[in-house]
């Protein structure tokens, strides 16, 4: 099935002939589309302040559709004051889960029932599964990034030395992956050295015999980045527009670095991809983490394996090959240390 074929987005409701609910989509071409809502569809919500950029909800309904799942995907907005509120909201409605996004994916864990598997090292949820009115808090970053990376690049990962930008929720469980494939070092580099101390104490507990350095952006970076091979923004810089990057010296970039962004725009390279694909490093967007983790997380929801070709689709759709139409998008600023986004 192409995604041309099951993608949506909503536009409007009527009540078919067989008394479901019939949800009016546009989908790629703008071709008419409808989602039946019964008594009986199950509800799924990525909870983030903002949520109005997410392409998450076109990729797991074209999903749920392709697996022929009575299961509804939707955007929730929710403000950091009312995250208690909302995460409540999740067992008291009956929800089958949820995705958490920025900025919420530390303090959504601390409201969890129980945490497993790389949530439980973090402390940082992107995924929550409702197992009969009990949350239970994971995270699937860490794996979407590892599988995106490995599609994408031959890497030997025991002779990679990471650079991770950021230290939120994302860069966590990042870390962590990356430190579960044995990496020789890890290298934080954040705004404030607060958060990446606490990385660095979790990554510890878990692999003593990791080397871990913090570095802030007032300290000199040229060296640091010349020997770090791989080099990730896992901040929030670039959501909006491609005119934000890390204060990096990019002119120390080489063919030998692989450089990653998990932010995703229309086209795919943010500025700070765009500059280190300028001086012949490999580069990596923020599509592909978005996929696999997506993925994950729909295993982790139903028990079965989604449509990966299906899911891909659904995002290649929202790209656009003009990269000046991103760029006419709003500047964006947040802080360094948040966590990327769904």
């Amino acid at each position: 099935m192409q995604y041309a074929d099951t993608a949506f987005a909503v536009k409007s409701g009527s009540l078919g002939s067989d008394g479901c609910f019939q949800l009016n989509c546009a989908g790629t071409n703008n071709e008419r589309l409808t989602m039946d809502i019964s008594g009986t569809t199950k509800l799924i919500g990525i909870l983030g302040h903002p949520v109005a950029h997410t392409i998450s909800p076109q990729m797991h309904n074209a999903a749920f559709k392709a697996m022929g799942l009575d299961i509804c995907y939707i955007p929730l907005e929710v403000h950091p004051d009312a995250l208690k509120d909302a995460i409540a909201g999740i067992k008291a409605m009956g929800f089958l889960g949820a995705n958490i996004t920025i900025p919420h994916k530390v303090e959504a864990a601390k409201l969890m029932d129980r945490l497993e598997g790389i949530a439980a090292i973090t402390g940082a949820v992107n995924t929550i599964v409702n197992e009969s009115g009990s949350l239970i808090g994971h995270n699937t970053d860490g794996v979407g990034f590892i599988r995106s990376l490995e599609e994408t690049v031959d890497i030997d990962f025991q002779a990679a030395e990471p650079m991770i930008i950021g230290a939120g929720g994302a860069a966590r469980s990042i870390a962590v992956a990356l430190a579960e494939k044995h990496v020789k070092r890890v290298t934080i580099l954040n705004r404030t050295r607060e958060r990446s101390e606490t990385l660095t104490v979790l990554l510890a507990k878990a692999f003593p015999d990791l080397p871990v350095e913090i570095l802030t952006f007032e300290d000199d970076l040229k060296g640091p980045i010349l020997s770090s091979n791989l080099v990730i923004n896992a901040t929030s810089l670039g959501l909006k527009s491609n005119l934000k990057m890390p204060p990096v010296p990019v002119d120390r970039l080489t063919k030998d670095h692989v450089v990653c962004d998990i932010v995703y725009t229309q086209t795919q390279e943010t500025k700070f991809l765009t500059a280190a694909r300028g001086k012949g490093a490999t580069t990596l967007g923020g599509l592909g983490m978005l996929l696999h983790q997506g993925a994950a997380a729909i295993q982790l929801w139903t028990g079965v394996e989604p449509p990966i070709d299906v899911m891909r689709g659904a995002i290649e759709s929202k790209r656009t090959d003009n990269p000046a139409d991103s760029q006419k998008a709003a500047a964006d600023w947040r802080d360094p240390g948040n966590e990327g986004s769904h």
